[in-house]
């Protein structure tokens, strides 16, 4: 069985963490709470659920939807395309893709969360 690991963006605190439980509403299966390390259980709401990909970048540091990750001179984000039911990169200012294997070759470099600003150019 692949691992599952979770972090999740509290959009209050603007902070990211490492959740210590999410709990799933047993009919739609859909996440309802989290519990974060000093606090207790909390809507989901409050949090954006970021799934790990699977992947480690050049550097051996997990990678994440919503991670901008930089390879060569180029930067993508770590998206999850629910058409093809596959984590992909996106280029930054285009609509260009790469395939997720591909990060082997990068590092990460930032979120979209805590980079906003980040751009092309940096």
């Amino acid at each position: 069985m692949r691992k599952l690991k979770l972090r999740v963006w509290d959009k209050v605190k603007e902070k990211m963490l490492k959740p210590q439980a999410v709990s799933f509403d047993t009919q739609s299966s859909a996440p309802f709470a989290v519990s974060v390390p000093g606090r207790s259980w909390e809507p989901i709401g409050k949090f954006e659920l970021l799934q790990w990909t699977g992947f480690s970048d050049e550097n051996g540091i997990d990678v994440y939807e919503g991670d901008l990750v930089k390879i060569s001179s180029v930067i993508y984000k770590i998206i999850w395309n629910e058409t093809q039911m596959t984590f992909e990169l996106i280029e930054l200012g285009s609509s260009s893709t790469r395939d997720i294997s591909s990060i082997i070759f990068g590092s990460v470099i930032g979120n979209e969360f805590q980079n906003e600003t980040l751009t092309v150019n940096e």
